[in-house]
């Protein structure tokens, strides 16, 4: 019995669920994850071929001072960095507030 229990409890642990972070290879090959901050990404990889900015509107649960909960819109900063990687695959590094929170990958380039 105590078998059985030893191998059911590493079966279980080899088959939980991992939680995924989008990862990308820098061309000089380092590794940026979601998560990192945009000064982390900067150091460790090379500048991008392009940068585009933006504000993303986020609305937000507010105390009002009468006790009730109004709706606010914040707008905060995103960048999509833009990587040409082996001169024909577009990847897209996407950073809200200062923090990667996104990688693409995905077309392209002719």
């Amino acid at each position: 019995m105590k078998v059985f229990f030893a191998v059911c409890s590493i079966m279980i642990s080899f088959s939980t669920v991992q939680a995924f972070a989008d990862s990308f290879r820098c061309p000089n090959g380092n590794i940026v994850s979601t998560g990192d901050g945009i000064s982390t990404a900067a150091a460790k990889c090379d500048p991008p071929a392009s940068v585009f900015k933006r504000e993303e509107p986020i609305e937000t649960e507010v105390k009002k001072e009468d006790g009730t909960i109004g709706i606010k819109t914040i707008y905060i900063e995103v960048q999509e960095w833009t990587y040409t990687q082996d001169s024909n695959l577009l990847h897209t590094l996407i950073f809200r507030n200062g923090i990667l929170n996104e990688v693409i990958t995905g077309g392209f380039i002719r």
